[in-house]
């Protein structure tokens, strides 16, 4: 059975982990421009981002006796990325992990065929690439962010106990 260190240090390593596959595929993004699946590469490294932002649900027990809910702090962001990191996180909610219907700003317009009623639907094409243009910015926040969080890791570590 876990312990909560065991969780709190397991999520910790994940978090690094996401945050280091989302800067190598960027980092390949920037040497592979002429790639038909810059786009989709892109948007899954701003998934990959965001993984350690959003909930992540654990089995050991915290002090209240539930079940611990793990999920990285704001704290290592360094400052004057924040606002970067709000839009990618936005990004993530409604673009890239989920189609937010008010984005997309879309209308049914129905018409009368020869044939019966024909509906069309009209709407803002979303590429999700809207941030590439910022590929070097998100990359100089995932690698600031990590040098931040080295500290934490090792502390953590440090906490662990061996158990049978």
């Amino acid at each position: 059975m876990l312990t909560i260190q065991d969780e709190q240090y397991i999520h910790f390593i994940s978090c690094i982990q996401n945050l280091n596959n989302s800067l190598n595929i960027l980092n390949e993004i920037k040497t592979s421009k002429d790639s038909p699946l810059i786009n989709s590469a892109f948007q899954f490294a701003l998934i990959e981002y965001c993984k350690p932002y959003t909930r992540s649900d654990g089995r050991a027990l915290d002090s209240n006796g539930k079940e611990a809910k793990y999920k990285l702090g704001t704290n290592y962001i360094p400052p004057d990325c924040l606002s970067l990191h709000k839009r990618i996180l936005n990004a993530r909610n409604k673009i890239h992990a989920h189609k937010d219907l008010t984005l997309m700003e879309a209308r049914v317009i129905l018409s009368k065929t020869h044939e019966g009623q024909a509906a069309s639907i009209f709407q803002n094409f979303i590429h999700g690439s809207e941030e590439l243009r910022n590929i070097d910015s998100i990359i100089d926040l995932i690698h600031r962010t990590l040098v931040k969080m080295n500290p934490e890791a090792y502390r953590l570590e440090s906490l662990l106990e061996v158990h049978d």
